[in-house]
């Protein structure tokens, strides 16, 4: 008899768009959209405001909402589409142009800046454990969002993230055993004592004390509205798993800070080219307890020998989190920008920012494109029209795929176990059995010791 039912559902989400205003007074600009007004999401108004240092940045801040469905999350996105276009066109009318961090249309500087993200916790713990969960995947989220700058007629950018490169305000998150205010406390004095910062918003990941909320601060501003939906979609799949934790009663455990910041460092120079080391597998660890080795520091001081591509890791995150992005209704043309990073033929990984070479010798023409790019709140936007033109037949292959895999709810190795014939399925259910049976290769067992062997 079912006594009672209990679904977890989505957290509630804000995030704040980061945008670069060329060519006009950003003073001048937000003034002119605060006289229009900016569309509403869920009764609350969207936000400009200006970088409180540099005063060419803006950035577009939603409401915290819930994006839990697709037609949440396509009313959200329109309104932030729109609203966008409302900063363009102000921006324009000003005698600039409107662009997003980390481009340059003219040459000149090239401003950087990053999308930040706001995800709602229901309770202290579950505040902690994703915290912790986040700031375990903190590298492979660096490697997803992260891209160079874009100059006209300039050499490509390599770096994996070229914000956090040249940023001296960013620190890899500390796990944290507690977020109570006691324990925050001694965080922040930690913080002030080894790198002379007090404030626990300088690290990538970090608690907002009062509110409840987690703050995801090490991804890099995008050139398309896609882009950052896709990236909405991602931390909303690890908030509903660290919910889902939380009423299993499980917590997340410690990773080495040690490692956290060498696989850090690769991905904001390498990006998906890095090689992220792994930790100890159990078995080691195990060992290593036996050996008596428990002290702290003698672990930190262990190598980590094995290397796996970023590629290759994003893509096993991306699968582990199927059943939380079929509970979000979410469709394969929405995780594109995801998807095109690891599942192209070519094996080169395609982001917005490379549609934009073809423009580059017009900048008025290079504008329209970033423009159409910030403002297109389609599913997958420009970025799913290039895909299915260059990739005609494995581009839809792909997003068929993951379209059944949404629909199932499990993962690749949840779908082989589940197609896999049964263990007992063939002529013996016995055969595996070592012992009377037969011997570990499965070859039938000789004869009893002492018996008759006619």
């Amino acid at each position: 008899m079912l006594v009672s039912l209990t679904r977890v559902g989505a957290a509630r989400q804000a995030l704040a768009k980061g945008l670069v205003v060329q060519g006009a007074d950003p003073a001048a600009v937000v003034a002119a959209v605060a006289r229009s007004g900016l569309p509403s999401l869920g009764g609350e108004p969207i936000r400009l405001e200006q970088h409180p240092r540099r005063q060419e940045l803006l950035r577009l801040t939603t409401p915290m909402t819930w994006l839990g469905t697709r037609g949440a999350r396509r009313e959200g996105f329109d309104a932030l589409g729109r609203a966008v276009d409302m900063v363009a066109s102000a921006a324009r009318g000003a005698g600039g142009l409107l662009t997003a961090p980390g481009l340059s249309l003219d040459g000149s500087a090239v401003p950087l800046d990053g999308d930040t993200h706001w995800l709602e916790a229901a309770d202290p713990v579950e505040q902690e454990v994703l915290c912790n969960l986040l700031r375990r995947h903190s590298p492979l989220l660096i490697a997803i969002a992260g891209r160079g700058s874009f100059v006209p007629g300039g050499r490509r950018d390599r770096v994996g993230s070229r914000w956090l490169a040249d940023s001296h305000e960013h620190l890899a998150a500390r796990f944290l055993a507690s977020v109570t205010e006691r324990h925050l406390y001694r965080v922040q004095a930690e913080l002030r004592r080894r790198d002379g910062i007090s404030h626990l918003d300088r690290m990538d990941i970090a608690p907002v004390i009062g509110n409840g909320a987690v703050l995801v601060r090490c991804l890099d501003a995008q050139t398309s509205l896609a882009e950052a939906r896709a990236h909405v979609l991602l931390l909303s799949a690890l908030a509903l798993r660290a919910r889902s934790m939380v009423k299993e009663g499980r917590r997340e455990g410690h990773v080495s800070q040690r490692l956290l910041e060498e696989n850090r460092a690769r991905v904001i120079s390498d990006g998906l080219r890095a090689g992220l080391a792994e930790d100890k597998r159990p078995r080691e660890r195990e060992r290593d307890r036996d050996r008596g080795r428990r002290d702290h520091q003698a672990r930190e001081a262990t190598p980590y020998e094995r290397r796996i591509p970023a590629r290759q890791a994003v893509r096993a995150l991306l699968d582990d989190l199927m059943p939380e992005f079929s509970r979000l209704d979410a469709t394969p043309e929405e995780i594109l920008p995801l998807l095109s990073l690891v599942e192209l033929p070519s094996g080169q990984p395609l982001r917005a920012q490379d549609l934009l070479a073809p423009s580059a010798g017009s900048g008025q023409a290079l504008a329209e494109v970033v423009r159409a790019a910030l403002t297109d709140s389609r599913p997958g936007g420009p970025l799913l029209d290039a895909v299915l033109a260059e990739y005609p037949g494995s581009g839809q292959l792909m997003l068929n795929v993951w379209r059944e895999a949404l629909e199932s709810g499990l993962s690749l190795r949840a779908r082989r176990d589940h197609d896999r014939p049964s263990a007992r399925s063939g002529s013996r259910p016995d055969q595996r059995r070592k012992g009377r049976a037969g011997d570990r290769r499965g070859r039938p067992a000789g004869p009893a010791r002492g018996g008759n062997q006619q």
